[in-house]
């Protein structure tokens, strides 16, 4: 399945989820005042998984997240049933191709996830495969930014191919430039095993150098 398709399918778990959760309404018990609540347990985990997930999917600022926040805080069938409706207006503009950095904000959290990890090798000692690993994660992005920038890419592209047409495109400068084609011989060095050529120092500054740029343009 594809990532759109990743993130459609978990939009529906927690649609389906908040008719669950509207499920669990009783009637209030004779001389109970006030509007009939939904099981509490219920309500906050639909709430705390949906919020997460439009966090994860859109960011802390995007507008549906700030009225979800607004909206949903109290376990009235009113309030999920708004909640409700927003989840299913992001996966309306989702499918219909009108959140267009839905793929790209997902990447991003993706690549933190790995460069936690190869933080993780690098503390291990494993200054190999973090490189490897660092160099997989910025080839990819780089192979996104190009495509954000209509790019053509042919099927065979590394990380100094990519970082030339970026380059040759301005997308960003010289300097920059620089950095990346340093990344791509240290990551070359780690697959080729020859680790004499850098230290543990130059990956532990290769992942921080990856992860501001990444975060930069993408």
């Amino acid at each position: 399945m594809s990532l759109r398709g990743d993130v459609l399918q978990r939009l529906d778990a927690l649609i389906e989820k908040a008719d669950r959760v509207l499920a669990t309404q009783h009637p209030n018990p004779p001389g109970a005042i006030g509007l009939p609540s939904l099981d509490a347990e219920a309500f906050s985990e639909w709430k705390a998984q949906a919020l997460t997930c439009l966090i994860d999917l859109l960011g802390a600022k995007q507008a549906y997240v700030e009225t979800f926040r607004e909206e949903i805080k109290r376990g009235f069938r009113g309030t999920v049933e708004a909640g409700k409706g927003i989840l299913k207006a992001v996966r309306q503009d989702i499918e219909g191709g009108f959140l267009t950095k839905i793929e790209t904000l997902v990447s991003a959290r993706i690549f933190h996830d790995f460069l936690e990890m190869a933080e993780y090798l690098l503390r291990q000692g494993s200054k190999g495969p973090s490189a490897s690993l660092t160099g997989a994660v910025l080839e990819d992005g780089l192979r996104r930014i190009c495509e954000d920038h209509a790019i053509h890419l042919s099927l065979k592209e590394d990380i100094s191919s990519l970082n030339q047409k970026l380059g040759d495109a301005n997308i960003y400068n010289r300097l920059t430039q620089d950095k990346i084609q340093t990344w791509s011989d240290l990551r070359n060095n780690a697959d080729l095993g020859t680790f004499g050529e850098y230290k543990y120092d130059d990956v532990k500054e290769m992942i921080a150098g990856v992860r501001e740029f990444l975060e930069q343009y993408l």
